[in-house]
């Protein structure tokens, strides 16, 4: 697996990673962005659901398989860097708030909040290699 971090794939998985990550956070904040009113208004939580839903578990099994793949390509690296576990963090509470019924605006907001911050963190990982 060590191979992988000075390889052509370790780009591609990363590449994939994103596309994971854009189509998983993209999906749960345009629901987020309806519940607060600001977004897709006309559309049912139903309808809503039955579009994104698809996409989202999707973006969420490319996240997890390409996120171990590129974490153990280079684990001494992550182990030792600061920003990646502050995503792994706003990794689990974005996913628990994903996962939890999301009826509320305050929920919608802590939505937003953990995947932009999940972003940034991630963004921050090459900021902050030690």
């Amino acid at each position: 697996m060590v191979a992988l971090k000075n390889s052509w794939e370790f780009p591609v998985i990363e590449a994939a990673h994103v596309v994971g990550m854009a189509l998983l956070a993209g999906t749960v904040i345009f629901a987020d962005l309806r519940r607060l009113g600001w977004a897709l208004v006309r559309l049912t939580g139903e309808e809503l659901d039955r579009v994104f839903k698809p996409w989202a578990h999707v973006g969420l099994a490319v996240l997890l398989a390409t996120g171990v793949l590129m974490t153990f390509a280079d684990w001494e690296r992550y182990r030792r860097n600061p920003a990646f576990w502050v995503k792994l963090a706003f990794v689990a509470l974005a996913l628990i708030s994903y996962f939890s019924p999301r009826r509320s605006r305050a929920a919608a907001f802590a939505s937003l909040f953990c995947w932009t911050a999940v972003v940034l963190a991630a963004r921050a990982i090459a900021d902050f290699d030690i």
